[in-house]
C-alpha cells in the first residue's frame, strides 16, 4: 500500500483504519462480488510503518492458510476482501520474462515467515509491476530502520530472479537398446530460463520412470530416476521385434512462469499467491528393435497321396510354424535386410524313405538303415506358411514315409543363422506315409500255340515282385476261354471274367504263389476246334483287420499272343470207291434220252469193233495180232471209266 509523504497522527491513523475496515465490511455485505475462492484475513510477515501505523510492506494472510503479495501499488488493502483466483502463464499484465520473475519470487519467498524477507519480496514485486510513481526507497522506508536491509535484499531478489527464473520446463526420456536386448534409460529436464534460454539440468530432481516391454535390473517396471542419470534395462517379450515404451513424470518442479493471482470485486489490488505453482513435466519415448531371441521352427507335413501306384510322383505338403518356449520367440524370427525387416530364411530338406515291407510305426528316431528314395530341398524365404516340395517317384510296392530337417547352417549368417533352431521330424508319422499296394507282375505263356483236337494245353505263369512276406501267399486263377471261330484281336480286352458268357469258360485252374518264380497250371484237354485264350485274376492277399491287403485284387483280361492256342480242324477221312454203274432203265430228267442214245451208240460201236477184231484174229492168228487186240481192249475199258484198270 501507499501512504502520504507526511506522517499521520495517531487519531487520524485509527480513523483511517476504521474507515477502511468499515468499507471492506460494507462491500462484503452488499454481496456484489461473486462467490470468492479466498478472503484476505490480515497481515502476514513484514513491517508496519511507525510513521502512521497503517502503511504496510510485506505479505497478507488468506483464509486458506496461504500468503500473498500485492500486485498493484497504490490500491486498497486486500484485508477483508473476497478473491477469485486465476492460474496460468499469462494472467498478469506484464511481459513473459517478468511473469517468470514474479513466479520465481512467489515460489521462492512468498511463503516466508521472516519480516525482512517478506518486505523485500513485496518491494521486488512492485518494482516489476510498477511503483505507482514512487521509488524503491520510498516503499523501503516502511521497514523503518530496517529499510537499508530490505532495499538491498529486494534488489538481490530481482537479480536472482532474472538469472534463475524460467519461462517453462520440459522433460524428455531416451531409450537405447543393444542387439542383445539390453539397454539404458535416461530422463532429462530442460529449463527455459529468462537468462540463457533452454538449459539441461544437472541431476537434480527425481522422476518416476515407467517401462513397458522392458524391466529394470530388479525385474520391476517402475523406478525413481534422477534427471540426467542413466539406468540399465532389459527388453522383454517374445515377439519378433521388441517395442520398449518408457515414460517419465516429474512433479513439484520449481520452474516455469505459471502463477496464481486473485481479483477482488471490491476493487482492492490484485494479489500474487505465495509458493507459485509447482510445475510438472512428463514425456514418453519408445524404440523398436529386432528381438535377439532365437526361434524354433516346426514342420508338419502331409503327403500328396496316402495310397498310390508304382510310378506315382508324390510330393510333401510342408507347413512351417513356430514352437514357443522359455527364451524363444513366439513367432518367426526376422532379420534386417538393408533397413527392411524380413523373415529369416530356412531350408527344409525332405527325404522320402522306403519302400518298407511292413507298415511303418511312428518313432522319434529314424532307422539307420532306412532305404532312401530321394531327397529334395525347399528354400523358404517368406516365413510360416504352407509349401509343396518337389516330387519323388515311387519305384515299387511298399510303405513310404517323409522325414524333414532344418539345419541352421543352410541360413546365411547375415540373415539370422544364429537365431534359427534346428529341426528334425519324427519317423513314420501317419500323415507323411504313402502305401503302394504290392501288385506283382505276372506274365503267361501257353504251352502250345496250336494243337489237334484231343490234345491238352497248360498255362505257365511267371511271377515277379511278389511281396516276400505275404501270409498265406497269393492265389492266382488261370481261366481258359473259347473257342472263338475267329481269333480275338491281340491287345483287345475281353472284359471282366465274371461277366463273360459262361459257355466261353472252358477251365479255371488256381495256382498258389508264395514267391517270385514260374508256375504251371494243369493241362486242359481241348476237343472243339477254334482259338482259346488264357486270362488270369486274383483276389489278392488275405485282408488284415482293418480291411487292407498287402497285395490287392488284380486281373489281366487282355488278349496276348503268347496266351492264345488254336485247336486245328480234324483232317478229312479217305473217300470210299464209287459203285459200278448199272444199265439205265429209266429217265427222270430231260438229259436222260441223250445219255441213253449215247449208250446205245457206244454199245453198237463196241460190238462192231469186237466183230472186226474177231474177224482179223481169224484172218491173222499170229502172236503180234493177239497183242494188239488186247491193247485195244484194255484202252477201251479204262477210257470210259467202266471200271478201274487193274
Amino acid at each position: 500500500m501507499t501512504s502520504p509523504t507526511k506522517a499521520l497522527g495517531p487519531p487520524r491513523r485509527r480513523l483511517a483504519l476504521a474507515l477502511a475496515l468499515l468499507f471492506s465490511v460494507a462491500v462484503g455485505l452488499l454481496g456484489h462480488a461473486p462467490a470468492a475462492a479466498v478472503t484476505g484475513t490480515g497481515l502476514g510477515p513484514g513491517h508496519l510503518w511507525r510513521g502512521d501505523d497503517v502503511s504496510w510492506l510485506g505479505t497478507y494472510r488468506l483464509d486458506d492458510g496461504t500468503q500473498a503479495f500485492c500486485l498493484e501499488a497504490g490500491k486498497s488493502s486486500p484485508v477483508g476482501n473476497h478473491y477469485d483466483t486465476t492460474t496460468g502463464g499469462d494472467v498478469i499484465g506484464v511481459s513473459t520474462d517478468d511473469h517468470a520473475r514474479l513466479a520465481y519470487i512467489a515460489r521462492t519467498w512468498g511463503g516466508t515467515t521472516d519480516a525482512d524477507t517478506a518486505a523485500a519480496g513485496q518491494l521486488a514485486v512492485w518494482t516489476i509491476t510498477g511503483l505507482n510513481g514512487h521509488t524503491q526507497r520510498y516503499y523501503a522506508g516502511r521497514a523503518n530502520e530496517r529499510w537499508p536491509i530490505v532495499l538491498e535484499r529486494a534488489n538481490q531478489m530481482l537479480a536472482e530472479a532474472s538469472s534463475a527464473a524460467s519461462k517453462s520446463v520440459a522433460a524428455s526420456i531416451t531409450v537405447e537398446l543393444s542387439d542383445d536386448g539390453t539397454g539404458l534409460i535416461r530422463p532429462d529436464l530442460t529449463v527455459d530460463r529468462v537468462a540463457g534460454g533452454p538449459t539441461s539440468l544437472e541431476p537434480t530432481h527425481a522422476g518416476t520412470v515407467t517401462l513397458d516391454g522392458a524391466v529394470f535390473a530388479d525385474g520391476s517396471t517402475t523406478a525413481v530416476v534422477r534427471n540426467g542419470e542413466s539406468v540399465s534395462v532389459v527388453a522383454t517379450g517374445d515377439a519378433a521385434h521388441v517395442t520398449v515404451n518408457a515414460s517419465v513424470e516429474f512433479v513439484d518442479l520449481p520452474y516455469g512462469r505459471v502463477t496464481t493471482v486473485g481479483n477482488s470485486p471490491a476493487g482492492s489490488q490484485m494479489i500474487l499467491f505465495s509458493g507459485g505453482v509447482a510445475a510438472s513435466a512428463s514425456e514418453a519415448a519408445s524404440v523398436e528393435q529386432l528381438s535377439p531371441l532365437p526361434f524354433q521352427p516346426t514342420v508338419s507335413t502331409v503327403t500328396s497321396d496316402t495310397v498310390a501306384e508304382t510310378g506315382t510322383v508324390v510330393t510333401d505338403q510342408v507347413t512351417l510354424g513356430v514352437r514357443p518356449g522359455d527364451g524363444l520367440l513366439s513367432e518367426w524370427g526376422r532379420y534386417d535386410d538393408a533397413g527392411s525387416w524380413r523373415p529369416v530364411p530356412v531350408t527344409v530338406r525332405s527325404r522320402l524313405l522306403g519302400p518298407f515291407l511292413a507298415p511303418v510305426v511312428e518313432a522319434a528316431a529314424w532307422p539307420d538303415d532306412a532305404p532312401l528314395v530321394c531327397e529334395v530341398a525347399l528354400e523358404v524365404v517368406d516365413g510360416p506358411g504352407t509349401y509343396s516340395t518337389p516330387g519323388c517317384e515311387l519305384p515299387a510296392g511298399g510303405y513310404y514315409t517323409w522325414v524333414e530337417t532344418i539345419d541352421p547352417a543352410d541360413t546365411p549368417v547375415e540373415a539370422g543363422r544364429d537365431r534359427v533352431g534346428s529341426w528334425r521330424s519324427p519317423f513314420g508319422t501317419a500323415t507323411e506315409t504313402t502305401f503302394v499296394p504290392w501288385t506283382p507282375t505276372i506274365s503267361t505263356v501257353v504251352s502250345d500255340a496250336e494243337i489237334d483236337p484231343g490234345a491238352c494245353v497248360s498255362d505257365e505263369l511267371t511271377v515277379v515282385d511278389l511281396h516276400p512276406d505275404v501270409p498265406g501267399g497269393v492265389d492266382v486263377e488261370s481261366v481258359l476261354v473259347g473257342p472263338f471261330a475267329e481269333a480275338p484281336e491281340v491287345g483287345s480286352d475281353l472284359g471282366q471274367i465274371g461277366r463273360l458268357d459262361p459257355d466261353l469258360i472252358v477251365a479255371r485252374e488256381t495256382v498258389a504263389t508264395s514267391e517270385d518264380g514260374t508256375y504251371a497250371t494243369p493241362c486242359v484237354t481241348l476237343e472243339r476246334p477254334g482259338t482259346y485264350v488264357f486270362l488270369f485274376s486274383s483276389e489278392g492277399s488275405a485282408a488284415a483287420e482293418d480291411g487292407s491287403r498287402i497285395v490287392p485284387a488284380f486281373a489281366d483280361t487282355t488278349v496276348y499272343r503268347s496266351e492264345m492256342t488254336t485247336v486245328r480242324q480234324p483232317a478229312p477221312a479217305d473217300a470210299p470207291a464209287p459203285p459200278a454203274r448199272l444199265a439205265f432203265t429209266g429217265s427222270t430228267g430231260g438229259g436222260q434220252p441223250l445219255l441213253v442214245a449215247l449208250g446205245i451208240m457206244g454199245t453198237g460201236l463196241v460190238l462192231v469193233t469186237t466183230a472186226g477184231a474177231l474177224h482179223l484174229r481169224r484172218r491173222r492168228p499170229d502172236r503180234g495180232s493177239e497183242t494188239a487186240c488186247r491193247a485195244v481192249e484194255t484202252d477201251a475199258l479204262s477210257s470210259f471209266g467202266l471200271g478201274e484198270a487193274r
